[in-house]
């Protein structure tokens, strides 16, 4: 179970680099807005994602028997990982304002990440493919699973909040060179995930 806990933080935290519309929209509230708004749109990103992981654990374990049988997912899984890289590496940066801070506001923009996560297929399937990999690693133990993606999920709340949080204390840092810097090692670490769940399930 320790094991489980220590790579769902690992795996939060390497989550946490992929740089997607939410990553883009954390920064700039932390740069041009308020702590606040950017808790808001992190919790509405924590509720989405709980959603969707749960639900796909349900949907796996009514259906998941046997791994064997499942060989094909974990190359689409794999496959699924690695076009998500790939994306990361080519993309430029694109960042939207936000400078309501009322709370008519702050309810719109947890909406707001709550919806653009939901709605997003790429989180869908990004979720997906992490949890083929899970239960490849703990031989379909479903406990394991579940401790793995609650503490990554911790995690990746904890991280999406320090996003916006260092943003809005280091302004002047936060620059669109930096960003693209990211994007590109976040591509090459959801890239390696790809391959591992395709070579080494």
């Amino acid at each position: 179970m320790t094991e489980a806990v220590i790579q769902g933080i690992i795996m939060g935290l390497i989550l946490s680099t992929f740089c997607g519309p939410i990553f883009f929209m954390l920064i700039n509230l932390g740069i041009t807005s308020s702590l606040k708004s950017v808790f808001y749109l992190a919790f509405g990103v924590f509720v989405s994602d709980m959603l969707t992981i749960f639900l796909l654990l349900y949907a796996a374990l009514g259906s998941i028997t046997d791994l064997k049988s499942l060989e094909i997912l974990y190359y689409f899984g794999g496959a699924v990982l690695i076009y998500f890289g790939i994306r990361n590496l080519l993309k430029e940066p694109v960042i939207v304002e936000y400078s309501e801070v009322s709370q008519k506001a702050l309810n719109k923009i947890f909406i707001r990440g709550f919806m653009i996560n939901s709605l997003n297929p790429t989180i869908l399937f990004f979720w997906f493919g992490a949890m083929m990999l899970a239960f490849s690693t703990y031989h379909n133990n479903k406990n394991l699973v579940l401790a793995q993606f609650i503490s990554g999920l911790a995690v990746t709340l904890f991280t999406d909040c320090l996003k916006g949080y260092s943003a809005f204390h280091l302004k002047k840092y936060v620059k669109p060179s930096f960003l693209k810097v990211l994007n590109k090692i976040s591509g090459l670490i959801i890239i390696g995930f790809g391959l591992k769940l395709i070579f080494f399930h």
